[in-house]
């Protein structure tokens, strides 16, 4: 039987070592017209068309425009567009183009700069943005209007136009995308003043912004990979905003010199099966294992109580989430039995995950591996650096059990459901039944008739036990005292 460096001892007392850090004195640093927040790491470009990371979405959520946004509930909202509609068959979407919307050089923003955007990240092979718009045939101009013909019915169009910030025209082709992506013009509350390479990425208002203002001056955003140094740079008045890991967050708000925010993400994390390899295609098997994980317990013990046990590939936040489906209850004797059942004979499971990016990834795959020896489930676990882990996600060549999450920025079910799902994506579900909801959702234009046909596909995911979801992340910032800024679910750090 493999042993595992863990033991339900070791877990109920692995809060006592998180806790265990040095002590930082308070410094109240009072907000001023400057704020100074964390990133996790760098821009590769701040040309939106060419990096769609999340270090770079930080920074154009508050320099560029899209024809549409989400608030902090998931909703919906207009940006450049004021209004949209659709053709009864969603394959025709019409944006109205709002008045008064200037990019930072002063000059309109026009249908022009809409089409060139778009055009330019669909035309071009290495455009990241322009993998967001495959169900896109033909985008012209009429009036202020701008007109999107799609190749399929494609409901949650309006939110897939949230990704993709509007770039000017006039200073993209003046300038060229090398030097543009250098101090891009945009047209959201704030310009790009200045890019040091490894140290800073400075914004200044912009104060004849459309919509509401930025709520600093300057906004200055530094890369801080290290997230120990993020919660110190806090505590020592260096920063205002960091993302905290989980192990981080008692020591900060033990210290009293920052504030620990909290927001619960669009992040599930969840664990994955190859449900074609040895044991792992026996849906009695998979099964089993969930009922094997104490969910509670990961929440509770290793992260701090910050995460929500999961009941589905959603949040709570995604349009599709349905509050009918509870996380699985953790059953050890049943799980047990149907290991026994199954007839296994002991093989070793490979659990696979990335080495970084997730909150405590380590000890959550040292439980997870804790929890199904418990009832008979050996497995050897595989961390890869999160770059090989990804591209073996991709290609469909995880070959056992895996920790992975999903955090869709459009707020919707449909985003993580067909690359998880359908059969001949990143999933290993190969159900017909899926795929037929999946093409039915995808062009049901009543909200309420599909948020039940996703939830329907939750109820197979469920019964099939296809994905075992862990918990619901949250992030948590510290925050400067008296800072004057909310945390979004995406876990963008926006200023206005």
């Amino acid at each position: 039987m493999t042993r595992f460096p863990l033991t339900r001892r070791a877990l109920l007392a692995s809060t006592a070592a998180i806790l265990a850090t040095f002590a930082v004195s308070p410094t109240f640093a009072q907000p001023d017209s400057t704020v100074t927040a964390a990133l996790v790491a760098e821009p590769t470009s701040l040309n939106p068309i060419y990096d769609t990371g999340l270090p770079a979405l930080n920074v154009f959520y508050n320099v560029f425009d899209q024809l549409t946004g989400i608030d902090e509930t998931g909703a919906v909202v207009p940006r450049l567009a004021s209004d949209w509609s659709h053709s009864d068959d969603l394959k025709t979407w019409t944006f109205t183009l709002r008045d008064g919307a200037t990019f930072h050089d002063g000059s309109p923003v026009t249908v022009d700069d809409v089409l060139f955007t778009y055009e330019t990240a669909m035309n071009d092979p290495t455009s990241r943005l322009g993998g967001y718009l495959s169900t896109v045939d033909d985008i012209t101009a009429d009036g202020s209007d701008i007109v999107f013909t799609l190749n399929i019915p494609y409901a949650p169009f309006d939110r897939q136009a949230t990704l993709v910030p509007i770039v000017s025209k006039s200073a993209y082709e003046q300038m060229g995308a090398e030097d543009y992506a250098r101090k891009p013009v945009g047209s959201g509350p704030y310009m790009v003043e200045s890019w040091v390479n490894g140290d800073t990425i400075t914004l200044k208002r912009y104060d004849a912004y459309w919509g509401d203002a930025g709520e600093y001056e300057t906004v200055v955003f530094q890369p801080v990979p290290d997230e120990t140094t993020r919660a110190n740079s806090v505590q020592s008045g260096d920063l205002d905003i960091a993302l905290l890991g989980p192990s981080s967050v008692p020591a900060v708000e033990g210290s009293g010199s920052a504030e620990v925010i909290d927001q619960q993400s669009n992040r599930v994390v969840y664990l994955g099966y190859n449900a074609t390899s040895a044991w792992l295609d026996d849906p009695e098997f998979r099964k089993a294992i969930d009922m094997a994980l104490d969910r509670q317990l990961l929440s509770d013990r290793l992260l701090n109580s910050a995460v929500e046990p999961a009941s589905q590939l959603v949040a709570k936040v995604s349009f599709g989430y349905t509050p009918d489906i509870a996380p699985t209850s953790y059953d050890p004797d049943a799980a047990k039995s149907l290991v026994e059942a199954s007839g296994y004979d002991g093989a070793s499971i490979p659990l696979t995950y990335p080495n970084s990016g997730l909150p405590q990834v380590d000890q959550v795959a040292q439980a997870v591996a804790f929890f199904l020896s418990e009832v008979g489930v050996n497995v050897t676990l595989d961390p890869q650096e999160a770059s090989t882990f990804s591209n073996t996600w991709f290609s469909g060549g995880l070959s056992g059990l895996y920790i992975f999450a999903f955090a869709p920025s459009v707020m919707d079910a449909d985003l993580p459901f067909n690359m998880l799902l359908r059969t001949g994506g990143q999933g290993y579900a190969n159900n017909a039944d899926i795929d037929a909801l999946l093409d039915k959702e995808i062009g049901e234009a009543d909200a309420d008739a599909r948020a039940a046909t996703l939830a329907e596909i939750s109820s197979i995911v469920t019964a099939e036990t296809y994905y075992s979801p862990l918990f619901i992340d949250t992030y948590s910032y510290a925050v400067t005292p008296g800072l004057d800024w909310t945390p979004r679910p995406d876990g963008m750090i926006v200023f206005n």
